[in-house]
């Protein structure tokens, strides 16, 4: 670790180092705990959570984030809670959640749990978990995509001790139990969260045991202190200014035919970086609003990538930033704003890196497949009986850098710390096959590198059930750098049954389309249905067939080396359409190039 202020120092580095890991490995065993005994697939697969352990002062000491827009989203919840004095009698073996959005920074079904750590009858630290939950009964099973204030998004807990001393409060569980389609599960997820709150107190209880008190604060002080100045380290070498970008959402979920604006703001300083988000669209209707705590960790992740993208998290390296969305913007969520699809988070990284790469389009790669998509499955799970939620998100692909192509299949940046739910999980616990899953030819930007490509998946229904995908990046392409070009977009294919005449009129009754994107693909084929966002319950022989966006590319796609458009042929990532089309390239069919023609098609 660098060097600091000595007279700060109470304890030799060696210590404060051992120290540290030790919390960062409590809050990976804390992980390690709550997979182990989680219930939902969304928690156990996909890695929909995040934990955290902080001191006394509500200062960010360690995490173990399972999704990436958490950073910083419980650090921002816990103070929020201590404003609201939740804490101030905080004993020993107490359970205390919290899942009013404005608080939490996330929607209702991500609620926070915390615990306090105690040494010698003290308070010493807080352990905190949030993790998604199957349903907490909102307006729809699954997930809300229409909702037009909080109160359609499921039960409100505004801070509650749900265990006191070791003792679970039965009245407010049968509550919650009454308010859920989902009782069983999420009672289930909740005990696996306790427990890990339980690891985490143990581990850090230990810890205080093993050196005292005084060293272990003194170390904390140090570390914190050590990663404000390396992020200030990193911060230094950036360049200066101000630069700005803006992005699209399809729409609120509500006014269908509105996109919604999403513009950031970011400045460089000596004193730090600042994300500005005043020039985006007001509240909207629909519940793509953001709530402020998440905005702050949109604004994190993209600190951390370019200053401290190699160390475990801790509050010091975030004391440079400045997050500024005024009350009632569309990332300040006031009550009673619905906030349930949290997209505007994804989309908002995306328009972050744009602005930046006006700065560092060197060190910026060019814009992601920018969004998750892929279906999300609900209903009454066959072997259980129970109501169940399955989320799956598509590969899509990363841009293109300066010296490289972008990564294909891989999460969105928003999310890149996900996994997904095996296709044989999907198949053994849910009425559907997957029929096709691979890489989408043709879907990686143009340019002298190309951009990643993303998936594409086939899910068939083998009887009723439910399915939705949350989409808002499907109108509107994405972004190349240096000439390089946008990916295709994002789209959903819905096919009826083939031997089903009335199809029509049964997904009229049954399905909603939020986004009908015919007319951006020009679909005349009237089997089939092109669309982004939408829910329904599909039936026997009905398939969605989900297409994922690539990376923009980087640089002119004339100025890629023709033999690396040759191999993108062979190895079915480019077609031999595109190849000249695109790269002025020609391929015959015996994979060689055509030299002449490649070059007349190059020097136009």
């Amino acid at each position: 670790m660098d060097d600091v202020d000595m007279d700060k120092i109470s304890v030799d580095a060696a210590t404060t180092e051992v120290i540290r890991h030790y919390i960062s490995s409590a809050a990976r065993e804390m992980e390690r705990t709550l997979v182990r005994t989680a219930y939902s697939t969304i928690i156990y697969e996909i890695n929909d959570y995040g934990l955290s352990i902080f001191d006394r002062e509500l200062r960010l000491l360690g995490d173990s984030t399972g999704l990436s827009v958490f950073l910083g989203a419980n650090e921002y919840a816990v103070a929020k809670c201590q404003e609201l004095g939740l804490f101030d009698e905080i004993a020993p073996g107490d359970v205390i959640m919290m899942n009013v959005p404005y608080v939490t920074g996330a929607h209702t079904n991500d609620a926070i749990l915390v615990s306090g750590a105690f040494f010698n009858n003290k308070l010493v630290a807080y352990t905190c978990v949030r993790a998604h939950w199957t349903d907490i009964g909102g307006k729809d099973p699954g997930y809300i995509l229409d909702s037009t204030t909080i109160h359609q998004e499921g039960l409100l807990i505004p801070g509650i001790k749900i265990v006191e001393a070791g003792v679970p409060n039965e009245a407010v569980l049968n509550i919650m139990k009454a308010n859920s389609r989902a009782p069983i599960t999420i009672m289930g997820d909740m005990n696996a969260e306790i427990a890990c709150l339980r690891v985490g107190c143990d581990r850090i209880e230990e810890l205080y045991d093993k050196y005292g008190e005084e060293t272990v604060e003194a170390a904390i002080d140090r570390f914190l202190d050590v990663g404000e100045e390396q992020a200030r380290k990193a911060l230094s070498g950036l360049p200066r200014g101000t630069w700005e970008a803006e992005n699209w959402m399809d729409n609120d979920g509500v006014d269908l035919d509105k996109l919604v604006r999403v513009h950031v703001k970011v400045t460089i300083g000596d004193k730090g970086m600042k994300f500005d988000f005043s020039g985006s669209s007001d509240r909207v209707r629909g519940p793509i609003n953001l709530a402020f705590g998440m905005t702050h960790s949109v604004c994190r992740i993209v600190f951390k990538s370019l200053t401290t993208p190699d160390e475990a998290s801790n509050g010091g390296q975030f004391r440079p930033i400045e997050v500024i969305a005024p009350e009632g913007n569309l990332f300040h969520a006031i009550y009673p704003a619905p906030v349930f699809t949290i997209w505007a988070s994804v989309i908002a990284i995306e328009t972050i890196y744009k602005a930046l790469a006006e700065a560092m389009p060197q060190d910026i790669p060019a814009g992601s497949g920018g969004d998750l998509g892929d279906p999300g499955f609900y209903g009454i799970e066959p072997y259980t009986g129970r109501q169940i939620w399955h989320q799956t998100n598509s590969g899509v692909g990363w841009g293109a850098r300066a010296d490289m192509d972008g990564m294909n299949a891989v999460h969105h940046i928003s999310m890149c710390t996900l996994k997904n739910v095996p296709v044989e999980v999907l198949e053994s616990r849910l009425p559907v096959m997957v029929t096709e899953s691979g890489l989408r030819q043709d879907s990686g930007g143009p340019g002298r590198n190309r951009g990643g490509l993303g998936t594409i998946r086939n899910f068939r229904f083998l009887d009723k059930f439910g399915a939705l995908t949350i989409v808002k990046k499907s109108k509107t392409p994405g972004w190349g750098l240096e000439g390089g070009e946008a990916g295709p977009m994002n789209v959903g294919i819905l096919k009826p049954a083939p031997d089903d005449t009335n199809w029509r009129s049964r997904w009229a009754r049954d399905i909603v389309i939020y986004s009908d994107n015919d007319d951006v693909w020009n679909n005349e084929d009237p089997s089939k249905k092109y669309v982004g966002m939408y829910r329904g319950e599909f039936g026997l022989g009905d398939e969605i067939l989900y297409l994922a966006d690539g990376g923009g590319g980087y640089g002119s796609p004339l100025e890629r080396d023709v033999e690396k458009v040759r191999n993108d042929v062979i190895d079915g990532y480019v077609s031999i359409e595109a190849a000249r089309k695109s790269y002025g390239v020609v391929i015959n069919e015996d994979m060689e190039i055509n030299q002449g023609e490649t070059e007349r098609l190059r020097s136009i």
